[in-house]
């Protein structure tokens, strides 16, 4: 098995809410977004070793090791008050670890009686795609696990090539937009969407696509031109996959962007009419 690892923030190993069935959820640290009200803000960046995380420790359950450029962390002192988590620079967490293909599997293999598939997140999950493909593959030659579905949770903030080598392998894709305007895109998330609205298109025309979900934030997306055109993009791709509009929660989101409100009742209610009126049906949530 290849010795190629990749950064992992954690593993759910059964959760109801990240795809159909009971399934294992695989988090990977890194996303090439920022956005504003991002609730993993901590898998966002990489650890750099700046020592922050170390000296706000309260109970002294972190140091460096320097000789091998990572953070040790001792589980049987930390009292995961995530005091680290909250003061780092680089929106990371010294509680990510490398991961090989072969740790992954182990990982499955504790719980495969129990899921019906895995689903793999982030951060952006897609900034791994080489580890992803030797993963999927790995996972479909198994011969206890190869039953499993395999769903991939994207940003989708990536160049095409980068999905080519993982679609023969996967069994679909749950993509957000944030935002149809660019410029309101790269208010809320710090970049362009241009490579965003092609991944959704390439991945409805390979059939892949399996949920379109858009986040409603006040005073960001949520005036009336916006929404009729991320009800146009919805409209475009197959009535089989899942279109659903969350509402934009600020418990748990960074202290700087403690100013952003949830909706009310009455701006998602219009926001519904409108995907109404483009005889869209969403679930809201």
């Amino acid at each position: 098995m290849s010795k190629l690892q990749a950064n992992i923030s954690g593993i759910i190993k059964s959760s109801v809410i990240d795809g159909p069935g009971n399934r294992m959820v695989i988090f990977f640290q890194e996303c090439n977004l920022n956005c504003m009200y991002c609730h993993n803000s901590h898998t966002i960046g990489l650890c750099n070793l700046c020592g922050t995380c170390v000296d706000t420790c309260p109970t002294n359950s972190l140091k460096i090791d320097s000789e091998n450029k990572r953070i040790i962390h001792n589980e049987n002192t930390c009292t995961r008050c995530d005091e680290c988590i909250k003061v780092c620079p680089e929106n990371s967490s010294p509680f990510y670890k490398q991961m090989s293909v072969e740790d992954i599997i182990c990982e499955i293999l504790e719980v495969k009686d129990f899921i019906s598939g895995i689903t793999v997140s982030g951060g952006e999950v897609m900034l791994h795609a080489p580890f992803l493909s030797l993963l999927f593959q790995e996972i479909k030659s198994h011969p206890d696990l190869k039953h499993l579905s395999i769903l991939i949770d994207s940003n989708g903030n990536i160049n095409q090539e980068k999905w080519d080598s993982l679609l023969p392998l996967i069994d679909g894709v749950m993509l957000d937009i944030k935002a149809y305007s660019a410029k309101t895109h790269k208010q809320i998330t710090g970049y362009s969407n241009e490579k965003i609205l092609k991944s959704i298109e390439y991945l409805n025309d390979k059939n892949k696509l399996k949920e379109l979900r858009f986040v409603l934030t006040p005073d960001y997306n949520n005036d009336e031109s916006e929404l009729r055109e991320i009800a146009k993009l919805m409209k475009s791709v197959s009535p089989n996959v899942g279109k659903t509009l969350i509402k934009m929660r600020n418990h748990g989101i960074r202290k700087e962007f403690s100013f952003l409100r949830e909706a009310s009742n009455e701006e998602m209610n219009f926001a519904k009419d409108i995907f109404g009126q483009a005889d869209i049906d969403i679930l809201v949530i």
